[in-house]
């Protein structure tokens, strides 16, 4: 079919068809590997199982995950098949590259290092239920950095286009900056990681669908918007239907009552998979001093949490 000097925007394809010549420059395709699927997951018996990149050992997905932060010493104790995180991140001024907090990671999970100037550990200083919570430290970041990171991760989830995801967790800020992520939901086989995330911005909750163009903002109604308190627990609860398109559900809860309550993108594009769950400070920016925050009894889940 003849289609005259028209530009088409699919997903992240930008495709551009002049005359009878079709110029594709295809994003999306190079953002991912189109045969992830099929090199981290396995089905049997109607069980998706994540492979193991190393040895292949198969463990099966969460759909549901709960954590309490209680009879772990270490941020080492997390970390692991029994309790279900696989990695954490602490970017920071002493550990600002890639490589650098790799191997800060690698030197503290196998006790040949300590933290420098972030931190993240189970801590009995706080807790809302329980005797321990997980603390966070992010310095502030320095000149010529997006932001400092501490914060804990499982790529062991799996939710897809269709399906609800109920989120609920208990957040302590004892010190906060202009800018923190305390939650994201994201595909790790797509460059950057594209994802849903709980923001605090300027003293706000918000959510969005980052790392992606175009970015979609869920913001609450500037004449309804509630202040997040500092120095007092704070229980944030959340629900997305994911969808590319635009019949996805937003919604968002502080201290039980209904802040944002939207509709639109929720997935960068119909085949993402969120497999990776961060909680923590996934991001801290635009301030001069550390941020300090709490997390406690978290949950994450396909159903409706009570």
């Amino acid at each position: 079919m003849h289609i005259a000097r028209t530009t088409v925007v699919l997903l992240a394809s930008v495709v551009t068809i002049l005359g009878d010549i079709q110029v594709n420059i295809n994003v999306l395709k190079k953002s991912y590997d189109k045969d992830f699927y099929s090199k981290n997951y396995e089905i049997k018996d109607s069980t998706i199982y994540r492979k193991a990149p190393k040895t292949g050992e198969l463990y099966p997905v969460k759909r549901e995950f709960r954590e309490d932060f209680e009879n772990v010493a270490t941020i080492r104790d997390l970390i692991g098949p029994q309790r279900g995180w696989t990695s954490f991140t602490l970017q920071s001024p002493k550990a600002a590259s890639v490589t650098d907090y790799n191997k800060l990671r690698s030197q503290i999970l196998n006790k040949k290092g300590d933290f420098l100037d972030n931190r993240l550990e189970p801590s009995s200083e706080r807790a809302h239920t329980g005797k321990q919570s997980l603390k966070a430290l992010a310095a502030a970041p320095e000149t010529g950095m997006a932001c400092t990171k501490s914060s804990l991760h499982t790529t062991m989830m799996h939710y897809v286009k269709g399906d609800d995801v109920w989120f609920s967790a208990w957040y302590y800020i004892e010190k906060c900056g202009e800018f923190l992520t305390l939650m994201d939901l994201e595909s790790t086989y797509v460059r950057q990681h594209p994802g849903m995330r709980i923001r605090l911005s300027n003293g706000y909750l918000d959510f969005e669908l980052a790392k992606w163009r175009p970015k979609s903002m869920y913001r609450q109604p500037k004449d309804t918007r509630v202040k997040f308190p500092v120095e007092q627990w704070v229980h944030i609860k959340a629900h997305l239907f994911l969808s590319e398109k635009e019949d996805g559900i937003i919604q968002l809860w502080q201290n039980d009552k209904l802040i944002i309550d939207q509709k639109g993108q929720t997935l960068p594009f119909a085949e993402a998979v969120y497999d990776d769950l961060e909680i923590g400070l996934s991001a801290h920016s635009n301030s001069p001093e550390p941020a300090i925050l709490y997390v406690d009894d978290m949950v994450i889940s396909n159903k409706e949490i009570d």
